[in-house]
């Protein structure tokens, strides 16, 4: 037996695991049963979806051969290290259309880092990205102001530093520890604070820029235009243009590797599976 054929057997226990654990959960809340041992029984849904998705990522193809085996998941490749940049320019045409849909398709929640008119590091978490050209290529991020009325410091942060002006995208892997980040650096905190003191995470400054060294990819860009949304949206579309794309020079082409997404207005996880896991952030 293969290892492929190893990884869909215990796939499809941790699977049929978690669809009985749901039914239990329906079952003892239609009870009304302790709380707690529903709680329980929550946790344990979440833990066994996670370890069916690292299963199937080939993560843990070690743990499925015979003998010796490494304790630490293969994992994805980080930025922590080895990291090589890739100018889009020096692209095709379809090779720019890859590595944004690859990265960007489906729309993923990111991070971006910004920084304010006093060198302020900005860090926040965006779902509304979108490619709107591949040649030359263009993204989009909507940015709309809080429940106050106060704008995004990732708007008040482009528009002061102008047109020309450098960002970053990072692309997070569909982890917990990513989802966690998501959910500390959408803190409401004062404009002259960091974010990034928020997270237990390396900020690594590389050509003036930060770099999340958790983060799977990042996409360096600069901004283009600033447009209020009309009929009265209280948001406004940055057009941005990505210059650079900077990953793990031990990628072997566009894996198909798990990002992290919105699947509700508060959920994040690596699909939209009822299966799946994800964590629910309090925005």
């Amino acid at each position: 037996m293969d290892i492929a054929q190893r990884r869909e057997i215990v796939s499809r226990f941790l699977r049929r695991c978690v669809t009985y654990a749901d039914a239990s959960i329906e079952r003892k809340k239609s009870r009304n049963e302790d709380p707690l041992d529903i709680s329980n029984w929550e946790n344990y849904r979440q833990f066994t979806s996670f370890s069916a998705s690292e299963v199937e990522s080939g993560e843990l193809d070690t743990w499925l051969e015979e003998g010796d085996y490494r304790a630490e998941p293969n994992g994805f490749f980080a930025l922590s290290e080895n990291r090589e940049s890739f100018n889009l320019e020096d692209m095709s045409h379809e090779e720019r259309r890859n590595w944004l849909a690859f990265l960007l398709m489906p729309r993923p929640i990111s991070l971006v880092a910004t920084m304010s008119a006093n060198g302020v590091h900005n860090l926040a978490p965006m779902s509304s990205i979108g490619v709107v050209s591949n040649s030359p290529p263009l993204i989009t991020i909507s940015l709309s102001k809080s429940r106050e009325g106060k704008e995004r410091d990732t708007l008040v942060n482009l528009r002061s530093q102008g047109v020309g002006s450098s960002c970053m995208i990072f692309i997070l892997p569909a982890t917990l520890e990513s989802a966690k980040n998501v959910q500390l650096t959408s803190s409401k905190i004062p404009a002259d604070e960091s974010e990034w003191n928020l997270i237990d995470e390396e900020m690594i400054i590389e050509n003036e820029m930060p770099i999340l060294s958790s983060a799977m990819a990042a996409l360096r860009c600069k901004l283009m235009e600033i447009h209020p949304l009309p009929g009265g949206s209280l948001a406004s579309l940055a057009i941005l243009q990505v210059e650079s794309i900077i990953s793990s020079n031990n990628y072997s082409g566009l894996n198909d590797i798990q990002k992290l997404m919105q699947v509700d207005f508060n959920k994040l996880g690596p699909s939209s599976s009822k299966n799946d896991w994800n964590f629910e952030v309090d925005y």
